[in-house]
């Protein structure tokens, strides 16, 4: 029967509605799991290349590190550091032979070794400290040494106890000197025990009772970069940091900062020349040197990521079996704040020059 237009219309159908519903509800779930997995996968891409990039990094900071031993054990050092090319033959058989100093005299393109950074293989940045450059209390002079201990502020009147108690940290007996320390001093403080032998590296002196006072300012980048455990007691003017040349009787920061530039333009080629521009005391000039040592600290670092290495070196060519050279500790160190770009020079040898890319002949970023 049809219906008569005086009947009311038909609700419409609520089956409709909410099957519409239904879908809009499903298209927001799909785009939202849409968006998680495109989030997901940009996160994962991210973390992936991250993990690729820190992996580059060390391996341009391991690579420039072998080059860098490699040219230390294979080119000369002369009065301006590193030859960073081969040098040219001197005519004499041997180098004491030289009696006109041609094999000591600076090229021009030398990497110099004290601490200036240069730019190495990839993203990896690069530095050479001299251990001569450095102060080494188990040797120093006792001009030295007690210069360290007042610039540190410590009293003269505690100077000798210093030094005994660095002693007796070292010795192999258990009889203290007069100030000094033995085993049961350190177990008193509840400290580790007198190792009785040498201390192994700068980090060490931390260990010997009233030093750790001393030296409680310094962080490890600070220490590392003043002292050394290397055997000799001269000082290379040539190659030691302005906190270290301000220890030498007779300078202060101020000069020492001035040496600092001056050597950069051209090295000091005498102790007399030297004195003749800084009032250096007269019973140190047997104590300075101008020649660099076999030994001292390599700092690495990546300029994108926050942390520094310090392997400390020492050459050794009559070794049989392996690399003419010996990394006898390392250290990680924080890294400065100071941009890399503004003080990282390129060191004149092809041996650290930028790789061309593979097939077209052209370095990165030309």
């Amino acid at each position: 029967m049809k219906p008569s237009r005086t009947d009311p219309p038909r609700a419409p159908s609520r089956q409709g509605g909410f099957v519409l519903v239904i879908v809009l509800a499903l298209l927001v779930v799909l785009t939202l799991l849409a968006a998680a997995v495109a989030a997901s996968g940009s996160r994962a891409v991210a973390e992936a290349q991250a993990e690729f990039d820190r992996f580059q990094g060390q391996l341009d900071m391991r690579s420039t590190e072998e080059t860098v031993l490699y040219m230390l054990a294979t080119q000369r050092r002369n009065l301006g550091g590193l030859a960073a090319l081969p040098s040219p033959p001197v005519t004499h058989a041997r180098l004491d032979e030289d009696t006109d100093g041609l094999a000591a005299m600076p090229l021009g393109n030398e990497i110099r070794l004290d601490g200036s950074a240069y730019r190495g293989l990839g993203d990896a940045v690069f530095a050479i400290q001299d251990d001569h450059g450095l102060l080494s209390p188990n040797w120093a002079t006792e001009a030295l040494l007690h210069g360290f201990f007042a610039a540190r502020g410590v009293p003269a009147s505690q100077w000798n106890e210093l030094e005994a108690k660095r002693l007796d940290y070292q010795d192999a007996d258990s009889l203290y000197r007069l100030g000094g320390a033995e085993e049961e001093h350190y177990r008193e403080a509840r400290r580790p025990p007198p190792s009785n032998r040498p201390v192994a590296t700068p980090l060490e002196f931390r260990r010997i009772l009233r030093w750790e006072e001393m030296l409680a300012g310094l962080d490890d980048a600070q220490l590392l970069g003043m002292l050394s455990t290397h055997r000799g007691a001269s000082l290379n003017v040539n190659t030691a940091p302005p906190e270290v040349l301000a220890l030498i009787p007779g300078m202060n920061r101020e000069q020492a900062q001035r040496l600092v530039a001056l050597r950069r333009q051209a090295p000091v080629a005498s102790v007399y020349q030297l004195r003749q521009s800084f009032p250096i005391a007269p019973f140190m000039e047997e104590n300075l040197a101008l020649f660099p040592n076999t030994s001292g600290n390599l700092i690495l670092w990546d300029r994108r990521f926050g942390v520094k290495r310090l392997a400390h070196w020492r050459m050794t060519p009559y070794a049989i079996g392996g690399p003419p050279w010996q990394i006898d500790y390392e250290v990680i160190l924080p890294r400065d704040n100071e941009p890399d770009d503004a003080v990282a020079e390129a060191p004149a040898t092809p041996l650290l020059a930028p790789q061309a890319a593979a097939g077209t002949g052209v370095e990165p970023g030309a």
